[in-house]
């Protein structure tokens, strides 16, 4: 005769397990990176892309005019980092490292943000000089081992009145 112990927490435990490995089933992905305008970055968590918005891949060099603000007071090509995310509501950061020359690294203090199912943008702040930036996403820090992904891009910019804000 085969016994079976039973499972001290009952069949709560098995939820548990269940709610542990959707956790961990989590993915994110730093998508790429584009240039909006306040009117996008002021939505906060509910902030969408326009239609036709370009998304730079990660290890992007962006070179020309492309993103450079063409207002006054810069209200529009300010960086977002585009996140697609799929898994429970969850708790994330971006840490921007520039490199604005070799062999110099700076980082920022991180930007926390709420992840949900879809696509979050997060406002990587007001970069506007040429040079190298790190960007690295981590998620799933209540539920689990701690995620992370990292992107590079790279802006050789000619925009009109230098660039820098």
């Amino acid at each position: 005769m085969t016994s079976v112990a039973a499972d001290p927490l009952g069949p709560a435990s098995a939820n548990v397990v269940k709610v542990q490995d959707q956790a961990n089933a989590a993915t994110g992905r730093l998508i790429g990176f584009a240039f909006v305008d306040t009117s996008v970055t002021s939505r906060g968590s509910l902030a969408k892309l326009p239609p036709g918005t370009k998304i730079y891949p990660p290890g992007s060099t962006i070179t020309g005019t492309e993103g450079c603000p063409t207002t006054r007071y810069h209200t529009d090509g300010l960086i977002v980092a585009v996140i697609d995310y799929q898994g429970r509501p969850n708790e994330g950061s971006i840490t921007v490292i520039r490199h604005p020359a070799p062999g110099m690294s700076f980082p920022g203090a991180p930007y926390y943000l709420d992840l949900n199912a879809g696509r979050t943008l997060q406002y990587l702040g007001p970069i506007g000089a040429n040079g190298t930036y790190d960007v690295k996403f981590s998620y799933n820090y209540a539920e689990g081992q701690q995620k992370s992904t990292a992107a590079r891009l790279t802006l050789a910019r000619n925009c009109p009145g230098g660039g820098g804000f």
